[in-house]
């Protein structure tokens, strides 16, 4: 297997405060849709617990193909500012990448929030998963800006 590691940082700005940010990733239902990178991309969240030392399992693929799973185990959350978790992406018995993420939510001016996703990230199948979590987190980014606007 070609093992690669990257940390991966993604920053964005956001039209809404960090407790609204915040709920956005508990909301199991509205993280489904926005975490999805595309419109032919399902993601399905059959358990979470999004407290410090809570787990969480999903699924993900192309829509109908739920082929990858989702393991996360939450080491640090604090309402309204972090959650950090290690995901780990399987395809049936093999592992895929393991990861330790963190969504680091500051608070800015007039009701906005810096959110910075930092992705230590290490890949068993190569430079392309990390590619692939690179664009999937950008466009997650960029869904979750667009729906914190639709539900002002």
């Amino acid at each position: 297997m070609d093992i690669h590691h990257e940390t991966l940082v993604l920053e964005r700005a956001l039209d809404a405060p960090p407790a609204r940010v915040f709920s956005a990733y508990v909301d199991t239902k509205a993280r489904e849709k926005w975490s999805a990178p595309s419109p032919t991309t399902e993601v399905r969240i059959d358990h979470a617990d999004v407290r410090t030392g809570g787990q969480e399992t999903g699924r993900c693929g192309t829509t109908g193909d739920l082929r990858w799973t989702l393991k996360l185990n939450y080491h640090r959350v604090i309402q309204d500012s972090q959650i950090t978790f290690t995901e780990e992406l399987w395809e049936g018995e093999v592992i895929l990448t393991v990861a330790l993420i963190t969504f680091d939510l500051r608070d800015l001016d007039q009701g906005r929030t810096l959110l910075r996703l930092t992705d230590q990230i290490t890949s068993f199948v190569g430079p392309e998963a990390v590619s692939g979590q690179r664009e999937g987190y950008a466009a997650a980014l960029a869904n979750l800006d667009q729906h914190l606007g639709s539900s002002a």
